[in-house]
């Protein structure tokens, strides 16, 4: 299990060289084992390491003072080197530890690693003088672990960063979901012939050729080759989904490196409603040998992981409501939050709140999950 302060070294630290006390990797460990527990802002980060005891903060590498006593970073301390983080140097480096700690358990699908791409706006960042932040970011499926995260300004840049955000990634053999806004087609077509990654894009109206031919395609002949049904949160939904071929000689789809066409008919009952139908179109670059139906309808499904890491920042985390702004505070608070997620999640947990409740109380605990391992203080033994 790799130890997160050799990848937080990697960081460049902002401050000058005069006055310094507490080094950046002992700041930046405090606040992920904070982050670990559960804390929702700085403050909340600053008062984990003042119940931390002396010999956890020594762990995280905290300075004695001549005195012999050992105190944690202020509030005002985090808060001027987390506004001040290269933002950028700091995910490369949460990205990395948690894609080097859990090569070996990050899920599967088909013998390939899927990855969600998808944005979130942080609401509570606006001020009078400046916009809301907006984030990008790459989440693999099942177990949501951050890859890389960007900050693109607003939703309508969302699709000019996709390459931004993917271009440092390895990416050969994996497949790339997204929604209808970043089906576009330079960068599918990038994806597919630089990256050599394959691709599940939903079809909608803002790309009307191509949906157009989709919907026209003669589905009544095609027999469902895959249902699956949920139940759960006060309502029943059943999937379906058909799969065509799509001939190039004949003319194909009109989009790049499109083998197969997906048609997903849903279906469902909110308790006291009346059901609902409704039927999406997409296309993947997987042919007919490479890929079962119910592959398909897995990757397709599985990008609502990012969204579900989503909700778990807005109410775990209260991140919506979080008025950090100042600086890239507000995008470094975003990473720590991805970080404990995604570690908390590999471990096993399933409910992140409860999870966060029990570390929260004893301190210690969050060490092993950040692949730290305590040394016993032997002296007077």
């Amino acid at each position: 299990m790799p130890d997160l302060r050799v990848f937080l070294e990697a960081v460049p630290d902002p401050r000058s060289r005069r006055g310094r006390w507490y080094s950046l990797t002992s700041i930046l460990l405090v606040c992920a084992a904070a982050a670990v527990s559960g804390a929702r802002s700085i403050d909340e980060l600053a008062e984990w390491g003042a119940r931390a005891d002396a010999g956890l903060l020594a762990v995280l590498g905290v300075r004695r003072h001549l005195l012999h006593w050992r105190h944690a970073p202020s509030r005002s301390a985090v808060g001027r080197v987390l506004e001040r983080l290269d933002a950028d140097a700091l995910d490369a480096a949460v990205g990395a530890w948690p894609a080097h700690r859990h090569t070996g358990t990050t899920a599967l699908q088909g013998g390939r690693r899927v990855i969600a791409v998808d944005g979130k706006a942080l609401r509570g960042s606006a001020r009078l003088d400046q916009p809301r932040r907006h984030l990008l970011s790459a989440v693999t499926h099942g177990c949501p672990i951050t890859l890389a995260q960007a900050e693109v300004g607003s939703k309508t840049n969302e699709t000019r960063h996709f390459q931004l955000l993917l271009a440092p990634l390895d990416l050969a053999g994996d497949m790339i979901t997204f929604d209808a806004l970043h089906s576009v087609k330079a960068n599918v077509a990038w994806l597919a012939e630089t990256k050599k990654a394959h691709y599940v894009a939903v079809i909608e109206t803002n790309q009307p050729i191509a949906w157009a031919q989709l919907n026209g395609l003669d589905w009544h002949a095609v027999a469902i080759q895959h249902t699956a049904s949920t139940t759960g949160h006060g309502r029943g939904e059943s999937r379906s989904i058909k799969t065509l071929a799509i001939a190039g000689n004949l003319g194909g789809i009109a989009f790049p490196h499109a083998k197969l066409a997906i048609r997903v008919h849903r279906r469902r009952k909110q308790t006291g409603r009346k059901e609902t139908r409704q039927t999406a179109y997409a296309v993947t670059s997987l042919d007919v040998h490479q890929a079962k139906p119910a592959e398909l309808a897995s990757y397709l499904r599985g990008h609502w992981t990012v969204e579900a890491q989503h909700h778990i920042r807005d109410r775990t985390f209260a991140e919506d409501t979080s008025t950090v702004h100042a600086g890239n505070a507000p995008r470094a608070m975003a990473t720590l939050r991805n970080l404990a997620i995604g570690a908390l999640k590999t471990i096993g947990a399933t409910n992140i709140a409860k999870t966060t409740r029990a570390i929260r109380d004893q301190p210690e605990r969050a060490l092993p999950i950040l692949g730290i391992t305590p040394k016993p203080d032997l002296n007077g033994t």
